[in-house]
């Protein structure tokens, strides 16, 4: 179970002792969201990715998995990037995994993404700023040869993409074809996912 939160409050005082008063009479207002992953139509494919920057600009990585209707992993690649930004690898992942389902015609998928930039860019709600435009040129080419559709997904329902993305970070490009050769950890998340395990997303609604 993952619970994260914040908050703001605004004082009009300069006094530390007032401040500690105000904080004392202080009740946030929570709401909780359900996050979990969810499997795929039948005769489809669900593709998980994810992209992380340090920096941003900075060292960077993406990754991407494939899995179907039962959760079972068909495939999962993870690589380093140059030196970037995070919006530039999260496109990258989004098109490597769809250039992996051309190539494998694979023609029905769902691409889930935790950024909800891309997914805003490919609804059209959003202008394609200059750094992905090429990246979203190709992944809207892809699009086109494929059935696919970009979802958002929250953190929290992308464990096992965003584990892949921060994996490579720490060592090396990794391709996997098969459950047996992912790390213990993953294989946690995979069968957490599998199942449907739900998480909570708890946020302040008074700030």
């Amino acid at each position: 179970m993952v619970m994260k939160s914040r908050f703001k409050i605004e004082s009009d005082s300069n006094s530390w002792v007032h401040i500690f008063e105000e904080l004392e009479g202080y009740s946030p207002n929570y709401s909780f969201k359900i996050a979990r992953w969810l499997s795929p139509p039948i005769n489809c494919l669900k593709c998980n990715t994810n992209g992380t920057s340090k920096g941003s600009p900075g060292p960077s990585s993406a990754a991407f998995n494939i899995r179907g209707h039962l959760g079972d992993l068909v495939i999962a690649k993870g690589f380093k990037i140059q030196d970037t930004m995070n919006l530039v690898v999260e496109a990258r992942a989004i098109k490597e995994g769809l250039l992996f389902c051309k190539d494998k015609s694979i023609e029905h998928v769902i691409i889930e993404s935790e950024s909800m930039a891309m997914v805003q860019i490919f609804e059209g709600k959003w202008d394609t700023p200059w750094s992905v435009a090429l990246e979203v040129n190709k992944i809207n080419e892809l699009r086109g040869c494929l059935s696919a559709r970009v979802h958002h997904s929250f953190k929290e329902g992308n464990t096992l993409a965003d584990y892949f993305a921060n994996l490579v970070f720490h060592a090396s490009d990794l391709q996997l074809n098969q459950y047996h050769d992912i790390p213990n950890k993953g294989k946690a998340i995979l069968n957490m996912e599998k199942i449907g395990t739900p998480q909570i997303r708890r946020s302040i609604t008074n700030c």
